[in-house]
């Protein structure tokens, strides 16, 4: 899965979402895209693991709207994964393509403790938590730029090793759902000038890609648990936010934007100092163009 575009999706008001108390969890589940998914147990997540998928988010969100008992609020924590997906996407559907077996495409549903008064606090928390899993995984890249470009593109060394995608679910205003979509580009070959590979040597591939799904969903685990503290989730974010007070460039309706960026706020807004004073911008409304020359 090789991320080309922003993948934050601000909370959207879907369909309603019948809600279930129980999980009677089975140990496959038949997707009518996906074929049989096997299922197992990695304390508090659930992953369902096929051959292939479509979408890893789709195949999310046909659980929460199939009919019956294992859909809905009693899908919380559970993980959908494949090693190859087929149709694979990011934000506003942009196509998102990956090598068979090479690289981790995860969707997580949460349907519990969801932020409500900062939703953007569950972007903030994922992001980390992807950062840091992944540095658990593979101890080479402590010390190198593996940083978030706002608001979740995930960039080494300046190229873009990966991305996150947001859906929710809201029914009226209680937020019942979030998908939350994370794919890496571990050892494939990224198809885009600006796109980059987290493994030099694809040697226990395999293995690697179990260890690293493993070591995020255990990161992902203790940054859900800090949500209610929003502004230190945003103080941390910014310690590790590319290009932070530095002079960059994006695009606005065709036209080009060029500032410092100063500060992320708690709505996800990006706020830039250019020639006129801080403007702030929300995710989705402009387009990085890339930083400044130095």
């Amino acid at each position: 899965m090789y991320a080309d575009q922003s993948v934050y999706s601000y909370p959207s008001r879907r369909a309603k979402i019948a809600t279930v108390e129980h999980l009677n969890a089975p140990s496959s589940w038949s997707d009518p895209f996906g074929g049989e998914g096997t299922m197992n147990d990695l304390p508090p997540w659930r992953v369902v693991e096929w051959p292939e998928l479509d979408s890893t988010n789709a195949a999310a969100h046909r659980w929460l709207n199939k009919p019956g008992e294992n859909s809905a609020s009693n899908g919380h924590r559970l993980v959908f994964t494949t090693p190859h997906q087929t149709a694979g996407r990011g934000q506003q559907s942009r196509p998102w393509h990956g090598q068979k077996g090479m690289d981790l495409a995860m969707s997580v549903v949460l349907t519990d403790s969801l932020p409500s008064a900062c939703p953007f606090a569950l972007n903030l928390a994922v992001s980390l938590a992807v950062l840091e899993g992944v540095e658990k995984a593979m101890p080479k890249l402590e010390g190198v730029p593996w940083e978030i470009k706002w608001p979740n593109d995930l960039m080494l060394r300046g190229k873009k090793a990966g991305g996150i995608l947001i859906e929710n679910s809201w029914r009226g205003h209680h937020w019942a759902s979030s998908v939350i979509g994370i794919g890496l580009n571990m050892g494939g070959r990224p198809p885009y000038p600006n796109a980059t590979s987290l493994l030099d040597d694809n040697r226990n591939l395999e293995s690697q890609l179990s260890i690293t799904r493993t070591h995020v969903l255990n990161q992902l685990n203790l940054r859900l648990a800090e949500l209610n503290s929003p502004k230190i989730l945003l103080q941390q974010y910014h310690e590790r936010l590319l290009g932070w007070g530095q002079a960059q460039r994006w695009q606005l309706d065709g036209q080009e934007i060029r500032g410092i960026l100063e500060s992320i706020d708690l709505q996800g807004k990006i706020c830039v100092l250019d020639a006129s004073g801080q403007q702030c911008y929300a995710p989705g409304e402009v387009g990085w163009l890339g930083m400044e020359p130095s």
